[in-house]
């Protein structure tokens, strides 16, 4: 865990602080140009207004610098003439430039005298007298003003970032209780009190929707535990029920005569019931590389039709022994896009239920059909049927729609879990529908192009 990294209610409060420092700082500019601007505009209007005045005084008296005595000396302006500058006693002593550099002042400009003061500067020309006039106005005032505003920006801004970060961080940390609640909470659940949820305190906001999915997250790991559980239990149960028979077996095999026929009867029944534990660990084995993810499909293009008649004559002797009659209607040609071992896998355990549950002298139908898009694959029976309420059930693992058959009769409950397993990484879809008569009809939906 890095120790710099910083929590998220800091986050929060730096984010805050960040972005109401940009957006105040961003006002008080706008603000300060917005006052900077009107105030020396007003300086340039009165610095405009002298220079008109004392213009049209020279122009009016032909060139006549008497008349501009009129004025006044209290005045700040200064012509040049080709012979002597004029200047007034207010000029000289704001010690305001004697020489007048139109590139630098024109048409206005600022100027500060020695003693501190600032002035802003009317420059031009009037042409015809080629004299070169310069009229300025006292701007201290207004720059000392703007200076004032300044500085109290310089002080409001520190004042807003304090109260900007201990503002954010209260709120942040109020934002953040929900949070704090459901990490208490969340703490308190384990494995063995999954069946708690957090509470919602209000399914609309941000911390609400997340409350829901953690909440749902809590129902999938509440049922993926009792999953395991009762498949770890029924697991052992189906383990521990051939390696007690085969521990029976070979104790009475051992207090019993040692005839040769009595040792061959048991030796045959220890290996049925070693036969039925080497099945039952495979497909436990299946089911885990599937549970896993990690069990690789080739899929390429096989011919169904193909694939059906292979699994029905690898049956066919187990369903003459029932005396079961096998019909098998299709047309020739069809093709998928699969992998042909866990869809032989899928529809070898379809139908070989289908044999293990249908009567002696009954009738199982395997039709195929197609279309654009999928094809359907159907097994029908005339055994005793499946409740369509335990159509679903029975691709639970080590389900048993007749609690009272036997294990013998009934295998270990993991064949039709093995079927969708198999038919799903295909991309396609098994279900048990309504029978058109009785038993029961399983259907395998399967992708034409994947």
């Amino acid at each position: 865990m890095n120790p710099f990294r910083l929590s998220i209610r800091l986050r929060l409060t730096l984010w805050n602080t960040a972005v109401v420092m940009l957006i105040v700082s961003f006002m008080l500019l706008i603000i300060f140009m917005f006052l900077r601007s009107r105030l020396l505009s007003s300086v340039e209007e009165k610095a405009e207004a002298g220079y008109a005045t004392v213009a049209d005084v020279i122009t009016n008296s032909g060139g006549d610098l008497y008349d501009v005595v009129h004025l006044g000396q209290s005045r700040l302006f200064l012509i040049t003439t080709p012979d002597e500058p004029y200047l007034t006693v207010a000029w000289a002593g704001a010690h305001l430039p004697q020489t007048l550099d139109l590139n630098e002042y024109a048409p206005f400009g600022t100027f500060n005298s020695p003693d501190g003061n600032r002035y802003m500067l009317k420059v031009g020309r009037i042409p015809q007298y080629d004299y070169k006039l310069g009229y300025a106005v006292d701007a201290t005032e207004t720059y000392q003003y703007l200076s004032r505003i300044l500085t109290i920006f310089e002080i409001v801004l520190p004042g807003i970032l304090i109260l900007s970060l201990i503002a954010g961080y209260a709120m942040a940390g109020r934002a953040l209780l929900p949070v704090k609640a459901l990490t208490k909470e969340a703490r308190a659940i384990t494995a063995e009190s999954l069946s708690r949820r957090l509470p919602v305190a209000d399914p609309h906001d941000e911390i609400g929707r997340l409350t829901i999915v953690f909440n749902d997250t809590l129902a999938r790991l509440e049922r993926s535990f009792e999953q395991l559980r009762r498949f770890t239990s029924d697991a052992s149960h189906e383990l521990r029920t051939p390696l007690t028979a085969i521990r029976s077996v070979g104790e009475v095999a051992l207090q019993g005569t040692n005839d040769n026929e009595s040792n061959r009867e048991a030796i045959s029944s220890m290996l049925v019931e070693t036969e039925r534990l080497s099945r039952l660990v495979d497909n436990l084995l299946t089911l885990s590389r599937g549970d896993s993810g990690k069990l690789q499909v080739a899929r390429q293009e096989l011919d169904l039709s193909a694939l059906v008649n292979e699994v029905i004559d690898q049956l066919r002797v187990i369903a003459d022994e029932s005396r079961l009659c096998l019909h098998f209607d299709t047309t020739a040609g069809v093709s998928v896009m699969g992998d042909s071992s866990t869809l032989r896998q899928a529809l070898v355990n379809v139908l070989h239920n289908a044999i293990r549950y249908t009567p002696e002298g009954g009738n199982i139908a395997i039709a195929l059909a197609t279309s654009d898009a999928a094809v359907t694959i159907e097994v029908a029976d005339s055994g005793g049927g499946i409740a369509p309420d335990q159509r679903e059930k029975v691709f639970e693992r080590f389900y048993r729609v007749d609690k009272a058959r036997s294990r013998t009769d009934g295998g270990a409950g993991l064949g039709l879990s093995i079927a969708r397993w198999a038919v799903e990484i295909n991309g396609g879809r098994i279900e048990f529908i309504e029978p058109e008569s009785t038993g029961a009809r399983c259907r395998i939906t399967l992708p034409r192009r994947s």
